[in-house]
Order: structure tokens, then sequence, then C-alpha cells
């Protein structure tokens, strides 16, 4: 009964040790190991540890003029924060100090390569480039599908700007959406999207930065799903407003 009680208790040790050093894209949720998506906002800072880990890391101030995270609406934890931190190799980092106070687009992937390990952030840089200002999207509205057959409890309409795009590329795969509500400041809202090419019209409006109305219905789950959500926004459609 003594050894029976010493295994049971070590095994117990090092399920919360493993728990505890986790990285934080475990704690995302199941099914969320590889994903690669978007995210746009001011370049606020970049810079090197010269101690310890000797790692690249950014920031991006997610929207316009925004402080902090006021966080609303369901989705899985830790895929968003304001401001938004990044991994990136040294030889990137001329061309980042040069985008440094503008509008960007940043496209990044998870999980990050090994020589980026020592890096606290989950996320890698993929590509950087500027908001493309001023120009109209050719087209203003795009209707998309939700395929969930959860129960609807109400479907509304939110205005802002689209900060933050994200695939997951496992099994399960899905989209996730959060969006800058206004026109500025630090109120974020977070939605699902089911539709591929409502995703992608997502991305068009997220690279231009323009201010949308999505059209959404808020589900609840008979049971909770693979991301642990019992109740998610899903986005029906993205009009962009002039």
């Amino acid at each position: 009964m003594t050894k029976l009680f010493k295994y049971f208790s070590i095994n117990v040790m090092f399920l919360l040790l493993m728990l505890i050093s986790a990285p934080k894209w475990v704690a995302a949720g199941p099914l969320l190991h590889t994903t690669e998506g978007y995210a746009s906002g001011q370049l606020s800072r970049i810079s090197r540890d010269n101690n310890v880990t000797r790692a690249y890391v950014g920031e991006i101030s997610l929207g316009h003029e925004s402080m902090t995270f006021i966080s609303l609406g369901n989705q899985p934890p830790n895929l968003v924060s304001n401001p938004w931190q990044f991994c990136f190799e040294k030889d990137r980092y001329e061309e980042l100090e040069n985008l440094i106070g503008n509008d960007v687009v940043l496209e990044f992937k998870t999980p990050k390569n090994n020589s980026l390990l020592s890096c606290a952030s989950v996320n890698e840089l993929v590509e950087v480039y500027p908001v493309i200002q001023d120009q109209p999207l050719e087209q203003k509205h795009f209707v998309g599908n939700i395929y969930t057959m959860d129960r609807e409890i109400s479907h509304g309409v939110e205005f802002g700007r689209i900060t933050n795009l994200i695939k997951n590329k496992g099994t399960n795969r899905s989209y996730f959406m959060t969006i800058q509500v206004g026109t500025g400041g630090s109120k974020f809202r977070h939605f699902v999207i089911d539709d591929h090419d409502l995703y992608d019209y997502a991305i068009t409006a997220l690279k231009n930065g323009a201010i949308v109305k999505v059209h959404y219905s808020d589900r609840l789950a008979f049971f909770t799903n693979f991301y642990g959500l019992g109740s998610r926004s899903v986005v029906s459609e993205i009009e962009a407003v002039d």
C-alpha cells in the first residue's frame, strides 16, 4: 500500500510539473498547436535581451491608439493580448527598426523554430509590411455561412477594426478573429469564423486597416466544444464602412 501511494504521488507531482512548465499555447486548448495568422497595429517596440536568453522580441500596440486590453467575447485563452508580442530572427532587426512607429501588418505562425525557443512569446514573425493606407476595398460586403448547429441565443452587429486573425491548422480547422471596438481605444471583442472565404475577406480588410461592421450570431453549445467554450460569437458577414 505504501509503495502504491508513493507511485501515485510521484505521478501526480510529474503531471503538475508538466502543467506548470507548459508553454502558453498548450493552455489555449487542444488542437491549437499549429496556427498561422495576422496581427495589425502600431509597431511600438523591438529589443534584444543581452543577458540570459539573447532573444529578439517585438511588440505591436493593436489597432489604433490602444493602451490596455479590455477583452469581450469568448475564444481560447492566450491567443490575443495587447501589446501583442512576437519573436524574430536577428537578421530581421534592421527591417523592423525601420518600421518602428508605423501601422503594420504582421504575419506569424506557431510553433516557432527551435532557434527561437529562448524567446518568451509563442508567435514567430513570418512577414511584416505597412498597412495599406487610403485604398478602399473593391468588395464592400461579404456574406458568409455559419455551419455550427449550436442554438442561437442572440445576434447583432459590432463596429470596429480587425486586429487579429488566427487559423488553426489542426484536424479541427477553425478561424478566430478579434476586432478593436470603435475607431480606437482599448476595448476588443473576439469572434469565431466558420466560412473559409469569409476568413479570406477578413484578411483583406485587416491589411487595409478598414473599419467594418461585423454581423454575428451568439451560439450556445449543448456541450463544451474542443476549445472549452460553452458559447461563442460566430461571424455571418463583414461590411466595410466608408
